[in-house]
């Protein structure tokens, strides 16, 4: 994933694939629909607008919340790395993009 970060640069950010059987954890989970809407769509290369990647840094927070109140283990500096990725896109109202393997 990546969003423009000025005229050439790009910022980028790639889901690790230690993270992706934790997002799973909450795959239909009605109080994850953008999480959920991401595990569906992200390998047809969607694009995420502003206001979608603000609302997944939100429910990347509630998720880690969730799993700390569980005591459950998960890749937690993966899951920051991410989380920061939307929400400076967000701020920066930077669409994101995304390409698949």
């Amino acid at each position: 994933m990546y969003f423009k970060n000025g005229m050439i640069r790009k910022t980028r950010c790639r889901i690790p694939d230690d993270l992706v059987p934790t997002l799973y954890q909450i795959h239909d989970n009605a109080d994850f629909p953008q999480l959920t809407w991401l595990i569906d769509n992200l390998y047809d290369n969607p694009q995420i607008e502003p206001d979608i990647a603000q609302e997944l840094a939100d429910e990347m927070v509630a998720f880690e919340r969730l799993i700390l109140s569980l005591r459950l283990p998960f890749p937690r500096v993966p899951l920051h790395k991410v989380q920061t990725f939307f929400t400076e896109a967000a701020s920066k109202q930077q669409v994101i993009y995304t390409s698949s393997d």
